[in-house]
């Protein structure tokens, strides 16, 4: 049968404190390490996920901004645009009422110069009258009385000439 010798004894002693001094100081410290190891990756792991989510709402928000820093730069684009409408028509408008009141002084201008055309055209058929009647009366009509006659005539005859 199986003989049992000293040797065999001795060596199964030695693998049980073999075994011993193993769990004492291997086998513990090795099972902490993968505890510490395995602890770490599923706080890695976790931190990992958080800085997803963290990342996703980030880019949520940068998102959000975006697109309010869009409306905000259609809403400038449209409120110049809109200023700009209004000052174009309001410097048409001016311009129009310039146009017109330079256009009103031409008139009232032209009016007056055609008043004054008229007043020294009819001052010059006074003075030719004066002289025409002068020389077919062989005498000098300068007295104020015979020009205001003369004055009326002729003013008679340029009406009825104008009518």
């Amino acid at each position: 049968m199986v003989s049992l010798n000293f040797t065999l004894i001795a060596q199964v002693v030695n693998f049980i404190i073999l075994l011993v001094i193993l769990a004492k100081f291997a086998y513990k410290p090795l099972l902490k390490a993968l505890d510490d190891r395995r602890a770490k990756i599923i706080d890695d792991m976790d931190s990992a996920e958080q800085t997803r989510l963290d990342a996703e709402a980030l880019k949520k928000e940068y998102t959000k901004q975006l697109a309010n820093a869009k409306k905000e730069a259609s809403e400038i684009i449209d409120k110049a645009n809109k200023s700009a409408q209004t000052m174009h028509e309001t410097m048409l408008q001016e311009v129009q009422k310039d146009k017109e009141n330079i256009m009103a002084a031409a008139k009232e201008q032209i009016e007056q110069e055609r008043t004054q055309a008229l007043q020294d055209v009819r001052g010059e058929v006074i003075a030719l009258s004066t002289q025409i009647a002068g020389k077919l009366m062989r005498q000098q009509l300068d007295s104020a009385e015979n020009r205001a006659a003369i004055e009326k005539l002729t003013d008679e005859a340029l009406t009825q000439k104008q009518a």
